[in-house]
Formats: C-alpha cells, structure tokens, sequence
C-alpha cells in the first residue's frame, strides 16, 4: 500500500511542473520581433546578406577617398569649439602716441607793398614809374613746429581714435630802410588821395616800412577705423575734423625823418586779421606695408568736406594808439581739407615703434590776411576774398601699444 501511494505521489509531481512550464512559453507565432541591425555607413561594407562586413566602417566624410588616409579634425587655436566651451580669442588695447609737427605755409600773392623813390613822390600817378623795393612774395612763412597727440583704442580689427596737434604762432618778417625815399598806395590808391584824419602823407617818402606775418593752426579728429581682413595692410577711416587757421599781417610805416628816433605820430600800423573754423565730415585711408622685420613704410590720403565759418578784421592805428578806423566781416563757406602723408616706421619694441613721415595738406575755403589788404582807406571792412592754401612739413612721432 505504501509503495502505491508513493508512485501516485512522484506522479502527480511530475504532472504539475509540466503545467507551470507550458504556461510561461507563449503561443507559437506570437514571439517578439528581432532587434534591427544598425544601418551601415556605406554601400561598400555590406556582405551578402545585408549586413556589415567585418573590419573598420567607412567614414562619411572620406567617402569615395582611401581608408588608410589620415582625417584631419583639428580646430585653429583662434576657433571656438563645436560646444562654445572655448570663445574666440579677442584683443582689446589702448594704444597712442606724442611727437611733433611742423607745418609752413605756401608764400602770399605779389602785392607791393613798397617803392623807392627820390623823395618826391606826390601820388598814386608817380608809383608806375618806381621800382617795386617789397612785396608780399617776398614773406617767406616759416616752419612753424608744435606737438601731435594721438590716444585710440581697439577691438580686433576696430579702432577708435583721437588725433591732434597745435602749431603756435610763428612770425615772419621784411623790412626797408632808406631815409625819406620808401612810398607805398596805401592812400594814394585809388586817386583822389584819401587818409584818414591824422594820418595824411605817412605813406609817401617815408624811412622804412616793414611787413610782418603771423600765423597759427590747430586741429582736432575723432576718427573710427576699420581694418578690413580682406584688404591685407590697408585700413579705412571715418569721422570728423575741425581744422582752425588764424593769421595775422601788420604793415607798418615810420615817417620820423630820423630812422634813430621814434616820433609815435609819425608812425602807422594797418591790421589784417583772418580767422577760419572749419568743421566737416571726413573719409580716408591708410596703407601699411613691412619692407624688413625692423622696418615698415607706409602712406595716408584723408580728406574732409563742411562749412567754415570766417571772421575778417583791419584796423588802422597810429603810433601814440590814434585810431583811423576798424571793421570786420564774418562769413560762412564751403571748406575742405585735403591732406596726404608719407613716413616710414622704425620697430623699437614689441609694442612700440618710431614714426618719420612728411604730410602735404590743402585748405579750400578759407580768408587769408593777405586777400584782406587794400590800399583804398576808404574801405574800412576789409574784403571777403575766399582762397586755398597750401601746407608741407614733416612729422616725427613714437607710437606705443598699452
């Protein structure tokens, strides 16, 4: 009986773990779907059964190149990584410079400003047959110096920038002597013969008589420059200038009879004064370019269109302070500054360099002292003439990065 009950007992075991086994397999033709294969890169790695060979894949970007060719995926050290994690490399600096300037006018017009005679010069009708002893040609402006300033600063390829110099009153002058026989047209011309009162004859059979010139320019810039990546060496500029002449032209007459004594009312100054501000819009370029490691040679050409607004001023004063009279005119004009330089540029250091250059510079549409004179007295304002002038000079400047 006992054995019986064991085999009943194995059996039904074994019944039971059949059924817990048939349960967890899930019906035929239900199973789930196999994983996709990985979709090959190229055409060329495929085997015959669609699926990739053994050995390497085939890069995208060599496709169609050799496999055992090298893949250059270096950045620059200026570029910024795939992620921004690196930004670009940014230079920003103050940079200037201080030298000095030296500007000279171009000569005045060929007006005479005195004659020689015997002695017996009577009026305007008598100076055609003198000889002409001084004129204006024969002022010859001076170099006149004064310094420069430069202060900028730059972002890369952008620059803004001011620039300045000064140039103080220089003074140039002629002179003749020659007792009771020097006559000039102030006066006389054109007849009849007018003076104010007091001042009659001071012109005619004097003992000397000088012309003296004095002179003056200033100049201010703000300029943005551009060094543009696609034109190697060479930077464009944009901004404004104010350009400032003043000048200053005395005539002066001595009729004391005795050239080694002073007599105040015998003695005569005619005044003309000129004084231009011109302000404008200016464009310009600069041209750099490295000749040897230490040595660099370069140009400028800039120029400025605006208005300038003048001022005229003569004046007649004896020499005990008599007054004959005093005018002024004020104008406003179209004015341009036309300006070009040449230099070279001597590398001292790494962040500084020396700077010899020569610049040429027009003025368009100014009032010079000169145009203002006029022997006619009876004019008292002086005359409204509007010129060009010419400046030269050299300029020597060391420039230093911050």
């Amino acid at each position: 009986m006992r054995k019986v009950l064991s085999t009943i007992l194995v059996s039904a075991a074994f019944c039971f773990e059949a059924s817990l086994l048939q349960a967890q397999n899930l019906p035929s033709g239900q199973g789930p779907r196999p994983i996709a294969e990985p979709i090959p890169l190229g055409g060329s790695g495929l085997g015959n059964q669609g699926f990739p060979s053994s050995g390497p894949m085939a890069n995208p970007q060599s496709y169609g190149q050799s496999e055992d060719a090298p893949l250059d995926l270096s950045l620059s050290g200026l570029s910024p990584s795939a992620f921004m994690e690196e930004p670009p490399l940014i230079e920003f600096a103050w940079y200037g410079s201080i030298g000095a300037r030296a500007l000279q006018r171009q000569k005045n017009g060929s007006l005479g400003s005195a004659y020689q005679g015997d002695g017996d010069v009577l009026g305007a009708a008598d100076f055609a047959r003198l000889p002409e002893v001084q004129n204006f040609n024969q002022l010859n402006p001076a170099m006149g110096w004064g310094p420069t300033v430069t202060l900028g600063f730059l972002e890369n390829n952008h620059m803004l920038e001011f620039y300045g110099f000064y140039i103080p009153q220089n003074s140039t002058s002629i002179s003749n002597t020659d007792q009771g026989r020097l006559s000039s047209p102030f006066g006389s011309s054109p007849p009849p013969s007018y003076a104010p009162s007091g001042f009659q004859g001071l012109w005619l059979n004097a003992d000397s008589m000088t012309t003296t010139m004095n002179s003056a320019i200033g100049n201010a810039e703000l300029n943005y420059r551009y060094a543009s990546p696609a034109i190697k060496d060479v930077e464009f500029m944009f901004g404004v200038r104010y350009f400032d002449i003043l000048e200053n032209m005395i005539y002066s007459t001595n009729h004391s009879g005795d050239i080694t004594v002073s007599n105040p009312k015998l003695e005569a100054n005619y005044n003309a004064r000129a004084h231009n501000h011109i302000l404008g819009l200016q464009v310009g370029s600069e041209y750099n370019l490295r000749v040897f490691k230490h040595l660099g040679i370069g140009m400028m050409s800039k120029g400025s269109a605006g208005v300038n607004w003048w001022n005229s001023q003569v004046s007649l004063v004896r020499g005990d302070g008599l007054q004959g009279f005093s005018g002024s005119q004020n104008g406003a004009t179209f004015a341009s500054i036309l300006e070009m330089g040449f230099y070279a540029d001597i590398l001292l250091l790494e962040r500084a360099r020396f700077r010899a250059g020569y610049n040429v510079l027009w003025a368009i549409g100014v009032a010079e002292a000169s145009s203002q004179y006029n022997y006619n007295l009876r004019d008292t304002n002086g005359s409204s003439d509007i010129g060009t002038t010419f400046y030269q000079g050299p300029t020597l400047e060391l420039q230093f990065l911050f």
